[in-house]
This record gives structure tokens, sequence and C-alpha cells, in this order.
């Protein structure tokens, strides 16, 4: 499973999903149009994905001139793999842990505000919302 913002996506090492998933992370393809795209076989356990591509660019010549040049140019890109837990993952890994949207203190010596804000938001049916109190 690879990670593919906000969701994980399914493909196999050198597939044709994955590599569509690696040149979409790729940054300035849109100034040149993709002729070949193709992997070059790495160790598995180098955590490395390497894709040779071939992209090409139509230049037209000095002002007046009728000529079009073709340039066309090879690369190797190379990717690192990092793992990365999916998230019902991380919640079985790490019980008791807090992922907070919104954090709010207060220092005062009563907790009013504190409370008339929890009673609101039981009030509008905020029931996945986890409250605690931090006495300090």
């Amino acid at each position: 499973r690879w990670f593919r913002n906000p969701g994980w996506a399914v493909a196999q090492l050198e597939s044709a999903e994955l590599l569509t998933l690696c040149l979409r992370k790729l940054r300035g393809l849109k100034h040149v149009r993709l002729v070949d795209a193709a992997w070059i076989w790495t160790e598995h356990h180098s955590r490395r994905l390497r894709v040779k591509l071939t992209v090409a660019r139509d230049l037209v010549g000095a002002s007046g001139s009728t000529y079009v040049t073709c340039l066309q140019q090879s690369l190797v890109v190379e990717y690192v793999v990092r793992t990365r837990n999916c998230d019902a993952c991380n919640k079985v890994a790490a019980k008791d842990t807090w992922q907070a949207k919104v954090q709010v203190r207060q220092k005062t010596e009563h907790p009013r505000t504190l409370l008339a804000l929890e009673q609101h938001m039981l009030k509008h049916q905020k029931s996945r919302v986890a409250l605690r109190e931090v006495k300090r």
C-alpha cells in the first residue's frame, strides 16, 4: 500500500499503477512531453525506486523562421521509499494517544469557561469529541 494524500492506494512494486503515482509526484512534467517511462531494476532491500524517463519538447526557431526543433532527453529519477503506518495501524500500535485538532487552555482558578465549552459541545451532539481536563 502506498500513501497518496488523503488516503492509501494499492499497487505492486514496479507496476503501471505505481509508476503513475510516482510520475504524479514529479514536478515540471507540465512543461515537457513525456515520451517514455520505464522501471530500472533495484534491490528490494535498498528501498529505492528508479525510473528512466524520456522527455521531449518542441522549440520554434528564431522570429520569422518556420523551423521546429525537437529536443529529447533521457534521465533517471530515483525515489526513496519511506515507511509509514496507516491511521488504523497507528491506533492499534499506540493506545491512549491524542491527536488533537484544537487545544484549549485556561489559566484561572475556576473551570467555568471550559465547562461551558464542554456543555455546548454536548448540546450539539459532538459525542465523538474527546475532552480531557488537565489540572496543574
